[in-house]
């Protein structure tokens, strides 16, 4: 469960970095070449797979009764943000 637990967070993070990613799009800004890598890498191209992998973990351990469902706030955040990521990469 701790695996869990730190895996939520870390999503969350990188899901900060999308929803960064997705604003700095509309807006035109020159970032150094070092924040730039952080953001393309954090939340472009792993935000969305491991947001996935936390959700089926998250789905699979309610399934399996390891963990009671409680709405709290970062993976209810999780959630809502891979499907606005599903909506975004897939349309």
């Amino acid at each position: 469960m701790k695996g869990f637990l730190f895996l939520s967070k870390l999503v969350f993070v990188l899901n900060l970095l999308f929803v960064l990613c997705v604003v700095l799009r509309l807006v035109a800004v020159e970032w150094s070449g070092t924040i730039a890598s952080i953001l393309i890498i954090g939340g472009w191209m792993l935000a969305f797979p491991l947001n996935a992998v936390a959700a089926v973990w998250g789905i699979v351990a309610l399934l399996r009764k390891e963990m009671e469902f409680q709405l709290k706030s970062i993976p209810f955040v999780n959630a809502v943000l891979l499907i606005f990521q599903l909506f975004f990469f897939l349309l």
